[in-house]
């Protein structure tokens, strides 16, 4: 049983990664957009 929640929490913990990973690179496109339009 610990086993399986641990597996669960690591997928979760993957899912969060990656879409933390989407967001900051969405952020870095809309900075440097906004530093190139300067």
């Amino acid at each position: 049983k610990v086993q399986h929640e641990l597996e669960e929490a690591e997928e979760r913990a993957d899912i969060a990664e990656s879409q933390v990973n989407k967001l900051r690179v969405k952020s870095r496109e809309v900075h440097t957009k906004i530093i190139s339009e300067e």
